[in-house]
């Protein structure tokens, strides 16, 4: 028996059952990349935006590269989170999100490869744990969306999982940014 031969039909097999999920477009080239890359793409795009708007990226302390946020305006700590779409829905899969960290927003940037959406949420206004259920919400357009482990005893970094008719399209992106980093 030849165990490679076995192991390359099958990768072929799902292969092409993956590729007839997938629908080409602009963006295809996300689903070669690995969540830490998909993450990296998020981040340099958020500070890119903030560049091109001429808001404020502050100049972390000291030798901070990473810290509990990805970037800082004018004392506001922001959280970058991007994420691309499932194979089977249009589901969006955000994961290591820290309820406990210390930043005011979290941008979510979401990827599918055709288009690019996303959602801010201002922890403050939209973060709030249920003691009695001893459960992590973050409001999405006005709705508790629960924030869940990502693995089973897992409760330091957790998930939110949202679809595409919750997020907004990269349209308005700009134009958000702008009214909440000038009024601040």
């Amino acid at each position: 028996m030849d165990l490679e031969k076995l192991l390359l039909q099958l990768i072929e097999q799902k292969y092409k059952e993956v590729q007839k999920k997938q629908k080409g477009g602009i963006f295809e080239k996300i689903l070669h990349f690995e969540g830490n890359a998909i993450g990296q793409i998020g981040e340099k795009f958020v500070k890119e935006v903030f560049k091109a708007l001429n808001l404020p990226l502050d100049e972390l302390p000291g030798d901070i590269i990473h810290d509990e946020f990805d970037l800082l305006s004018r004392g506001k700590k922001v959280e970058i989170k991007t994420a691309r779409k499932g194979l089977n829905n249009n589901t969006f899969q955000f994961n290591g999100i820290n309820p406990k960290y210390n930043y005011d927003y979290i941008i979510l940037l979401d990827i599918t490869t055709q288009s690019v959406h996303y959602y801010i949420v201002d922890k403050k206004q939209d973060y709030h744990y249920n003691h009695t259920l001893r459960k992590e919400y973050i409001k999405v357009n006005g709705k508790d969306k629960q924030l869940v482990m990502m693995n089973p005893g897992n409760q330091v970094n957790l998930k939110l999982t949202l679809n595409l008719k919750e997020l907004k399209p990269i349209a308005n992106f700009a134009n958000e940014l702008y009214a909440i980093f000038t009024s601040i």
